[in-house]
């Protein structure tokens, strides 16, 4: 890093941590008035350049409380060169798996990988959480708990208040899991009432709410109000965003239901209920209620103001028609009134309950002594949409820990799922974990504008738990990007990891960052695609969705020459599923399903050589190209100035078209005009400018063929609506869902079986690669191999250093 770019390091940092410029250089140990002036811009001298260098990479803070430090963000350099070839310690198995929670889970990939890891004996994925059905339910169709307890839960994490209700829905979670009699009792009898007792209460709340909603749609007024309505109308985003962010149930034929909303879906449990509450939590209940109330009642308002701006917007086409829909629904809105106010009195009642509850402080302090030993989660995994730190100003992070009602609908918040990067922090703040895993998008590294300036988003994401941050808990952490094809993936795929480390764990090995040292991954040669695809056979293919495509297996032969990465990737791919008994072969996989693609599409693809995109037969740059416009230019002109009477008047109009279609795209219209018509069609039904202008920077890649001799690009959650980005390599057909499955890593024995191809491709482009996330694991177990000898008190057996 130069000294311009250590320095602005420097100042953000400061910035992040909230030091005073005073405290900052006590830190580094230069004066407060070079500090100033480096800062400032003057020049830096190198000495000085090395101490904040040091200070950016943890060397010399001193730490007087509670603080979280951003150690590295950095890449590939000599150092990491050393990190990638050293353990810290011997690995240990635990006397029971480490407990894994996995928020934003996906179908797993993140939380695979750990699962997998040391055959089982390291990790084991207690809890995940996802809002997406299709998601949760392939997660559990492959997890190896296969009994009536889910490990995958249904929830919209944006609807948790505060620590302590995560803890509780955790606890209450792993009773039911693990058949915890002791921990079932403790729960029954938590101050001030039972937690049975208060998910009890708002399942009456819901159902009552849900009876309410069923006659409200057998009123008379209701039935013409709704026969009324634009039949295409609640299909609009707007209109399906409206009912989402209030938690208000669309109507459809199989009546109302309320999940994924927190406690909606959770189990009935064991213990007895409490048919009354005690008379101080009824008036503080009443009394938060009101304040509720008034809240919720500016929140229906803003969404209605919301939708009234859209059904005014201008436009004509698809555009007009939306609006018109828009207005269609909030026409039936004001015909029926009585929905609101259903809606009002549940939503206070029910929030108003959980905040009297979870925010008892002898509740909490209970949960806290229940959250001990065995019931302990040793990792956080993770990767939360990153779109709420583009809202979120530093005023508001530092108000964060401000659980009121009246904070958690303020108007900055707007829909609390924009802020989902919070609730992991929240997730990570109540569960404490020893080690803690962030994952998102490459670009996550980036700036971002917020109401307070311009900021890096890991030093928000870093402010935020520091913020969040009590009782001592700290962490030092580091950030990368890491590529995937790097560490034995077939595909070029990058994303940002953030890890945290307990501080009293990392500050164990001296010589060695720790942090830094889990995100340094081991690399090693590349594996091509042809190693993932090589074995696989001609696909069932279907025009949407589409069964199971279960075949037999096809031996594995490894090519010759192959390097170690692609047997080790082999291996992989065809483990035993660990649910199965000893000596089972897989003998069979699912979903081996694609897209079956227009006749003239496939001739199309056959043309396309290995690796190339549509954009890559473009001829821009041709001399001849430009020559033939030239000259069909200068003729053009030339008869347009003729006053010869008896040149042939469908000349000029041909040349005026030909001009039209003389450029860059020409040699891709030629090679279309050579494909054979679809009987009744007059031409490909590519020929159109909207495919023949794509180009570099206008997704000019949406049609290519991928090369079986590299890494394939990036399997994205878009293949649920387009493959045409991958074209097999040597099929003129798209990947199917199982094919794109190898390329993410999950091995054949995962399932997708329940899913159809739309969904499936969604959903595998949606996840982390496992075989990258075991090699995470195998780090993060050496470093709880530390925490559990630090618990017994005993020296971790060190070997770096």
């Amino acid at each position: 890093m130069a000294g311009n770019e250590t320095v602005a390091a420097v100042g953000r940092t400061i910035e992040t941590l909230g030091l005073s410029l005073r405290d900052a250089a006590r830190e580094i140990g230069v004066t407060e008035d070079s500090l100033a002036r480096h800062l400032g811009g003057e020049y830096v001298r190198s000495d000085s350049v090395a101490k904040y260098r040091l200070w950016l990479n943890g060397g010399s803070r001193k730490h007087d409380g509670p603080q979280l430090e951003l150690i590295s963000s950095g890449n590939s350099n000599d150092a990491d060169a050393a990190l990638r070839e050293v353990d810290l310690v011997e690995p240990l198995r635990p006397p029971r798996p480490n407990r894994v929670v996995d928020l934003f889970s996906g179908c797993g990939g993140l939380s695979l990988g750990f699962d997998l890891a040391d055959d089982g004996h390291q990790f084991d994925t207690v809890l995940a959480l996802d809002i997406e059905e299709a998601m949760v339910a392939t997660l559990n169709r492959n997890h190896h708990r296969q009994g009536e307890a889910r490990v995958g839960r249904r929830v919209d994490l944006a609807d948790f208040i505060n620590e302590t209700e995560v803890r509780a829905f955790y606890l209450d979670h792993l009773a039911t899991l693990d058949a915890d009699e002791h921990l079932v009792a403790a729960l029954a009898g938590l101050p001030p009432i039972g937690l049975r007792n208060i998910i009890e209460g708002i399942r009456r709340l819901d159902a009552h709410f849900l009876n309410g909603i069923e006659a409200l749609r057998s009123d008379p007024s209701f039935i013409e109000a709704y026969a009324a309505l634009d039949s295409r109308a609640l299909g609009q985003t707007s209109v399906v965003g409206f009912h989402n962010s209030l938690r208000l149930p669309l109507p459809s034929s199989r009546g109302p239901g309320l999940e994924p909303i927190l406690w909606a879906g959770t189990p009935a449990g064991h213990g007895p209920v409490e048919e009354t509450f005690e008379k101080d939590f009824v008036l503080h209940w009443l009394h938060l209620e009101a304040t509720a109330r008034r809240s919720l009642d500016g929140r229906w308002e803003d969404e209605v103001a919301e939708l009234e701006r859209r059904s005014g917007g201008g436009g004509r086409g698809q555009l007009a028609s939306s609006a018109r829909r828009i207005a269609s629904f909030l026409e039936f809105l004001q015909r029926v009134p009585a929905l609101k106010s259903v809606w009002l009195d549940w939503r206070a009642r029910r929030d108003s309950l959980r905040f009297t509850y979870f925010e008892n402080p002898g509740l909490a302090q209970a949960l806290v002594d229940s959250y001990t030993k065995d019931r302990r989660v040793a990792v956080v995994l993770g990767g939360p949409p990153c779109q709420g730190f583009s809202r979120i100003g530093r005023g508001k992070l530092r108000s964060l820990r401000d659980d009121r009602v009246q904070v958690h609908y303020d108007e900055e918040a707007g829909d609390l799922r924009n802020r989902l990067f919070e609730k992991y922090v929240l997730f990570v703040e109540a569960l404490a974990p020893p080690v803690f895993l962030f994952e998102n998008v490459r670009h996550f590294q980036t700036e971002v504008q917020t109401p307070d300036g311009t900021f890096l988003a890991t030093e928000v994401l870093a402010e935020a738990v520091r913020n969040l941050s009590e009782n001592g808990l700290t962490y030092d952490i580091a950030s990368r990007t890491v590529v995937a094809s790097e560490h034995g993936v077939p595909q070029a795929r990058e994303r940002f990891f953030m890890v945290g480390v307990r501080r009293e764990i990392s500050e164990t090995i001296d010589s060695v960052n720790v942090p830094s040292w889990v995100l340094a991954l081991p690399k090693t040669e590349e594996v091509p695609l042809r190693v993932a695809l090589e074995d696989l056979p001609q696909p069932s293919m279907v025009g949407g969705y589409g069964p199971d495509g279960a075949f037999p297996a096809v031996p594995l032969h490894a090519p010759p020459g192959d390097a170690a990465a692609a047997d080790r990737f082999r291996a992989w791919i065809r483990q035993v599923d660990p649910r199965s008994e000893e000596g089972t072969v897989r003998v069979a996989v699912d979903s081996h399903v694609a897209r079956d693609h227009r006749g003239d599409d496939r001739r199309w693809f056959a043309l396309m050589g290995p690796g190339k995109r549509w954009m890559d037969y473009r001829c821009d740059d041709s001399p001849t190209l430009r020559r033939l416009r030239d000259a069909l230019g200068r003729i053009a002109t030339d008869l347009g100035e003729s006053t010869d009477l008896s040149m042939p008047s469908g000349i000029r109009a041909d040349l005026e078209e030909l001009l039209d279609v003389v450029d860059g795209s020409l040699s891709i219209r030629l090679l279309l005009e050579s494909i054979p018509n679809l009987p009744g069609e007059l031409e490909h039904h590519l020929l159109k400018d909207t495919y023949l202008k794509k180009r570099e920077g206008n997704h000019g890649d949406w049609l290519a063929r991928l090369d079986a001799d590299r890494p394939s690009k990036t399997i994205v959650t878009h293949m649920g609506k387009d493959t045409y980005a991958y074209v097999h390599p040597w099929r003129d057909g798209t990947l199917s869902v199982r094919e794109a499955a190898r390329v993410q890593t999950f091995p054949d024995w995962f399932s997708f079986g329940n899913l159809g191809l739309v969904d499936g491709f969604r959903v595998i482009g949606n996840a982390v690669p496992p075989l990258l996330s075991a090699q995470f694991a195998d780090r993060v177990a050496q470093v709880l191999t530390i925490e559990q000898q630090l618990r017994g008190r005993k020296p971790a057996r060190a070997k770096a250093g």
